[in-house]
């Protein structure tokens, strides 16, 4: 989405909710469509541009629950400062130098991305651009990494709980294959709902597509058949109308519920295996060659988990990435 001249990578609309203008990952009418949904938490989205002169943007806060956070990369540099703010802040930001020295033509663009491109991460729930100041532009196509990749899934996948948004699997898998990643996680949500479905497969054009699925529909009591129902539409649709992409279909990850464990709002009626097995059949199912069956169980374990025994902390999220990376370097 093009919004005051920048790129909103990952945003889809600007809608209002509650008498407020905010950004959402989703388009409006499939909140709606949904009800409860967590589009409208920006986490692992970017706002893109290519400062011509110093500019100044500044950041309002509209996260009620926590402190909003962003990190900003200069192409694939990390600018070494977090920007942690409660109402807003303004960042400075200007074309990447050495000590005030042009860069090297060798260093402006050693990986995927341009050190021309400033990229503002966010890892909150909503931020909203009060203010933009200086000269810029848009990134052009060869500024950015030409493999495009798409994930979907529940919390884990939208990035919950590493430290950085830089540290979410699905971030790490991008820039370990030199990918432009556009991630539609729903954390709390990820029911594969026909809705979110028809919106994912027709969003882009993507070579990658990472599909986490999901335990959320098993704590929620979703039941077996149910899962199978949704899952395979869902497969079905990315396959019909992404005919190149690689798609591949991760299973529940290890969590408390294999241990016999129960959360206080978990109406579980199926079990974490069969669930898994499902996801697997389904995928088996369609012998392609395009399609993979990932192994959650092989990808991490429940000591890789934060201390709510369901989110990946940081090593968790490097070990999946590193999983989902072999797999997709086989040839």
């Amino acid at each position: 989405m093009e919004y005051m001249g920048l790129d909103l990578h990952g945003i889809t609309e600007l809608v209002d909710v509650r008498g407020r203008k905010v950004f959402s990952r989703y388009p409006q009418s499939v909140n709606e469509a949904i009800g409860h949904t967590t589009a409208y938490q920006l986490n692992c989205t970017e706002i893109r541009l290519v400062p011509l002169s110093d500019c100044f943007i500044t950041l309002e806060s509209l996260g009620h629950r926590h402190s909003s956070k962003v990190m900003v990369y200069y192409g694939d540099y990390a600018y070494p400062e977090e920007y942690l703010f409660t109402k807003e802040v303004t960042i400075a930001i200007r074309p990447m130098t050495f000590h005030e020295s042009s860069l090297l033509k060798s260093l402006e663009h050693p990986l995927d991305f341009s050190s021309n491109v400033v990229r503002i991460l966010i890892s909150s729930e909503n931020v909203f651009i009060k203010a933009i100041s200086g000269n810029y532009r848009l990134p052009d196509r060869f500024e950015v990494p030409l493999l495009k990749m798409m994930a979907y899934g529940t919390s884990i996948t939208q990035g919950y709980y590493p430290t950085a948004v830089d540290l979410t699997y699905p971030n790490i898998v991008a820039r370990e294959i030199g990918a432009d990643l556009v991630n539609f996680g729903l954390a709390g949500n990820a029911k594969c709902e026909k809705e979110v479905t028809d919106f994912l497969k027709t969003s882009g054009k993507y070579d990658i597509i990472l599909l986490e699925l999901s335990v959320n529909m098993l704590m929620m009591g979703f039941s077996a058949d149910e899962f199978r129902e949704r899952a395979e539409y869902m497969i079905s649709e990315l396959m019909k109308y992404q005919p190149k992409a690689k798609i591949l279909c991760m299973g529940v990850l290890p969590f408390y519920g294999d241990h016999g464990l129960i959360g206080p709002r978990d109406v579980m009626i199926s079990d974490p295996q069969t669930y898994r097995n499902i996801l697997k059949e389904v995928v088996e199912s369609k012998m392609s060659i395009n399609l993979v069956y990932l192994d959650p169980m092989k990808a991490c374990s429940i000591g890789d988990m934060s201390t709510d025994l369901i989110h990946p902390g940081n090593f968790g999220m490097i070990k999946i990435a590193h999983y989902i990376t072999e797999h997709l370097k086989q040839k």
